[in-house]
């Protein structure tokens, strides 16, 4: 019987390993979009702070499964986009947020920041029974 050397079969397994089908792609990262009422609970004190809010229960939230599982009312802290200005924003502010959930990341950045009126009334509660 015949003896392979080394290098030829080396050569011989990288040959049948590229013969078979590439491994399938990774699935699309899953990129969630939130939009919810809440208040400044605290504001960046340096470049790449989070910013902290308090904001209304979530009931359509998803878990990273994709699962709707909501979230209850809390302050969450959230990464800031780079071209979100925060100037003129004080602590209690009123404000609307949309905000995205990364689970490749994991991160949770506010993508838009609106000023609500002052006088807004926040229901700060459950998101649902569970």
């Amino acid at each position: 019987m015949p003896t392979l050397r080394p290098a030829t079969l080396a050569a011989a397994l990288l040959l049948l390993a590229a013969c078979r089908d590439p491994a399938p792609p990774p699935p699309p990262a899953q990129v969630d979009r939130y939009v919810v009422r809440g208040e400044i609970a605290r504001l960046p004190s340096r470049p790449g702070d989070e910013l902290s809010v308090r904001h209304e229960a979530i009931p359509a939230f998803k878990d990273r499964s994709g699962a709707v599982v909501g979230m209850d009312a809390m302050v969450m802290g959230f990464a800031v986009g780079k071209s979100l200005p925060l100037a003129g924003l004080a602590v209690g502010d009123k404000v609307r947020v949309t905000f995205a959930v990364d689970w490749a990341q994991p991160s949770l950045t506010i993508e838009k920041l609106e000023p609500l009126p002052a006088d807004t009334l926040l229901q700060f509660g459950r998101a649902a029974a569970r």
